[in-house]
């Protein structure tokens, strides 16, 4: 039976592949791994960058879009993941891509400080503050999944042919993408939430976000109920 995976660790590890530009040169400054973070965010999920982004990773509003969507594809298949939607067709990955892109036009965050460390890396402190579109829409799901259910209890599921479980897949999901499109005009964010991300420095000289600390990150922008164990 379809089960509401609640978005863990699993599907960060599996579905957070977003692609994050590095920034170079020893003099890299506190005021440098300020813009660099706050770039990366506004790159990633609002799909703009300030001048001073773009020169601090030689990057352009060309490649800053193509990350964007990039991102945004990435999202697509995060939400399908979680979600047990198993048979999407093009046409939902397209709906559901301009879902996230709203979503996410209400980002919000601050980034707040950043400090050297000892070993040449920068400490960054920032403030999120995580958008609750996913609980709003979960409320809805609750009521509106019941009558499917009812529909394709377990014992039906497991004599469904191929074709009738796409068929029915199409209904989860029709139920699941309109449960978020119905709270959209509700949408806000939550109380502050605060991570400290590391910038390290590679062999070549480059600065770049930890994975960790960038899914970590991730995961707070909009605020997901998880999977209990």
């Amino acid at each position: 039976m379809k089960n509401i995976k609640r978005i863990g660790l699993l599907a960060l590890a599996l579905g957070m592949v977003m692609s994050l530009a590095a920034c170079g040169g020893s003099g890299l400054n506190k005021d440098d791994a300020i813009t660099y973070v706050t770039g990366i965010i506004e790159e990633n999920y609002l799909g703009t960058a300030s001048e001073e982004f773009k020169k601090l990773v030689d990057t352009t509003d060309e490649k800053v879009q193509s990350i964007y969507e990039e991102s945004m594809d990435t999202e697509v298949e995060y939400f399908f993941y979680n979600y047990a939607i198993e048979y999407p067709t093009d046409e939902l990955r397209e709906e559901v891509k301009e879902l996230y892109k709203e979503i996410y036009s209400h980002t919000k965050f601050e980034v707040v400080s950043a400090a050297e460390q000892d070993d040449g890396s920068f400490s960054v402190k920032v403030t999120v503050y995580p958008i609750n579109i996913a609980h709003l829409a979960e409320e809805e799901m609750e009521t509106a999944l019941e009558p499917w259910y009812e529909k394709y209890p377990t014992e039906v599921q497991d004599e469904m042919s191929e074709e009738e479980l796409e068929a029915a897949d199409a209904e989860w999901a029709r139920i699941i993408v309109d449960a978020f499109q119905s709270k959209l005009p509700e949408i806000g964010n939550l109380d502050a939430q605060s991570a400290s991300v590391q910038l390290e420095k590679d062999e070549d000289d480059y600065y770049s976000i930890t994975d960790d600390d960038f899914y970590r990150l991730d995961a707070m922008i909009i605020d997901y109920p998880y999977y209990e164990g």
